[in-house]
């Protein structure tokens, strides 16, 4: 009896250090999806769960620990997670602690009563004596792809790496590291050539995306993916590099930030230098990507005009969210010398934050942006607000400006609406595809019940007809704007 009684104290205590068990679980995630989506009509209709890890980052003296759970939910009303002027698919990602693709069953135009959705998600609780309470949902980057390896001796194959190594062996070996950054950059630049000509060669599109793991890179293989192999998305830089890549004519499709585009499309900004680009056409508007100005939460900042004097993170140098991180300084009275300007990635900038290095960071990205989720599992953040003046500056100043409010419940622990700007995420091209190609473009991003969360895009569940037209800078293609109003509901 004994043993059976340690036994049973043994089992009781593993369970414990487990993390809560499934009932327990699942009324947490049906209150979290009650508070940040109240009266959705959002139905936990079964729950497993699928294990358990130790939190290895939880603040000293706390047990942590992340929760795995596969759920069915249920609608009981309609609701269109894509809308623009609500919390939607963000909030539903940050409440169930989702990742890239774990979501699946959310509709472009809108999900009706009674679907069904299913998510993967995660719960980071924190242990309380004997018992856990939720901590914050955890936002997890999409994991890292391991390096490609392969036998492949074709001749072919080995034809072009003798080429490559031929030519890497000409260059000279004491070089300077100015010059490995101008090898490394022209080597990038050679790979997305080749793999934009082969695209087109095949009678097909290389698409201008972005960083590996970044948004735009994301929504553009959730756009063209493995069911369409010839529209191929390029790793770049980010918007500035794509229109840049674009003009060039080494693409045929870019993705860029509306104000960036705006910039190209009038040759000023970034662009002053190379003149305007009037080739240059929209196929329409994507998603929002609002401007979000951050600091911790024990920071006194409590406005925009507080950044004077104060190490901001404004974004890498010849990046769109940079350009817009100082126009909304400059609209709130503010130049770039009246702060420490610091030149950061947002993963740079985000670390930097963390550790006390700098006071605020100011990125434009899609909501919800999982390096700012991330950050928040273990760091609680402030959103600090635009004001209004600055905001109504900017939109008349600006075609790719508009009002727009971070709304509560995108993120974990933000319980107030941030007003901020934003700028519409563009699929852009020129005026040398065919009318025909950009109609079939057209009709295929922007065609009803797609999933795009269950391709890996949160933010492409916010793309539709009824948004295609907002925060356009540049001229919409004649055959996209066909397009569009035919598939007008």
């Amino acid at each position: 009896m004994r043993r059976i009684i340690c036994l049973l104290l043994l089992a009781f205590l593993a369970a414990c250090t487990q993390g809560p068990g499934v009932d327990a679980l699942r009324n947490d995630v049906a209150a979290q999806l009650e508070q940040i989506l109240p009266d959705q009509g959002i139905e936990v209709a079964s729950l497993e769960r699928r294990g358990s890890q130790k939190d290895t980052e939880a603040p000293e003296g706390e047990t942590r620990r992340i929760v795995y759970f596969d759920a069915q939910l249920k609608l009981n009303k309609d609701i269109d997670f894509g809308a623009w002027n609500s919390p939607g698919i963000s909030a539903l990602v940050s409440a169930l602690g989702a990742g890239p693709k774990g979501i699946e069953g959310i509709k472009t135009g809108g999900n009706r009563a009674g679907d069904t959705i299913e998510a993967h998600g995660t719960v980071l609780y924190r242990q309380e004596g004997d018992a856990w309470a939720p901590a914050v949902p955890v936002g997890y980057s999409p994991p890292v792809a391991a390096p490609r390896t392969t036998s492949d001796t074709s001749p072919g194959s080995a034809a072009w790496s003798t080429t490559l190594r031929n030519m890497l062996d000409t260059l000279p070996r004491d070089t300077s590291p100015e010059q490995n950054r101008i090898i490394e950059q022209e080597l990038r630049l050679a790979h997305q050539t080749i793999r934009a000509r082969l695209a087109r060669s095949n009678r097909g599109y290389a698409i201008a995306a972005g960083a590996e793991h970044g948004q735009y890179l994301r929504v553009a293989r959730a756009l063209f993916g493995a069911d369409n192999p010839r529209t191929v998305p390029l790793i770049t830089q980010g918007g500035e590099e794509n229109l840049q890549l674009l003009r060039a004519g080494k693409v045929s499709l870019a993705l860029a930030q509306g104000d960036a585009a705006q910039d190209a499309y009038e040759g000023t900004g970034a662009f002053s230098g190379i003149g305007a680009h009037t080739e240059l056409r929209s196929i329409g508007s994507l998603y929002p990507e609002p401007l979000h100005v951050i600091a911790l939460a024990q920071s006194k900042l409590e406005s925009i005009a507080q950044l004077r004097g104060k190490r901001v993170a404004i974004g890498k140098v010849g990046s769109a969210s940079r350009t817009t991180a100082l126009r909304v300084l400059q609209a709130h009275g503010l130049e770039a010398n009246d702060i420490e300007p610091l030149e950061l990635s947002i993963g740079e900038a985000l670390s930097a934050l963390q550790q006390g290095q700098v006071d605020a960071v100011m990125q434009v990205i899609g909501t919800p942006s999982d390096s700012i989720r991330e950050l928040q599992t273990h760091t609680t953040l402030k959103f600090l607000p635009l004001a209004h003046s600055a905001v109504a500056q900017m939109v008349q100043a600006r075609a790719g400006y508009f009002p727009y409010s971070i709304s509560r419940g995108v993120y974990p622990s933000q319980n107030y609406d941030v007003p901020t700007i934003a700028t519409a995420a563009l699929l852009l091209t020129d005026t040398t595809l065919s009318d025909a190609e950009v109609d079939a473009l057209t009709r295929r991003v922007y065609q009803t019940g797609r999933d795009y969360p269950g391709r890996g895009s949160a933010q492409g569940a916010q793309i539709s007809v009824a948004t295609s037209k907002i925060g356009l800078s540049v001229p919409l293609h004649p055959a996209a704007a066909r397009a569009l109003n035919s598939l007008e509901p």
